[in-house]
């Protein structure tokens, strides 16, 4: 019978050594489960009162656009009678 140099100086090693069942996954003993997080509603804020404002502020840049250019060019062209 053949002991190899492992056997006698790690005889823990020499134990663990088992090549059976080389393509099996081991049983882990506690299963954890992950927990699934579910994603969070958004506030009100952003559901209404962000793209309210956007809209808002979008509506007076084009008025206050508009309103210059017809006051600027009421002044610029004058009909002669």
């Amino acid at each position: 019978m053949y002991i190899s140099v492992w056997t006698l100086l790690f005889p823990a090693i020499a134990l663990a050594d088992n090549h059976e069942g080389e393509n099996e996954l081991p049983i882990p003993a506690i299963v954890i489960e992950e927990e699934v997080e579910e994603p969070e509603d958004p506030a009100w804020t952003y559901k209404f009162l962000i793209p309210t404002s956007v809209a808002i502020a979008t509506l007076v840049i084009l008025g206050n656009i508009i309103q210059y250019f017809r006051q600027v060019t009421r002044k610029r062209y004058k009909v002669k009678e």
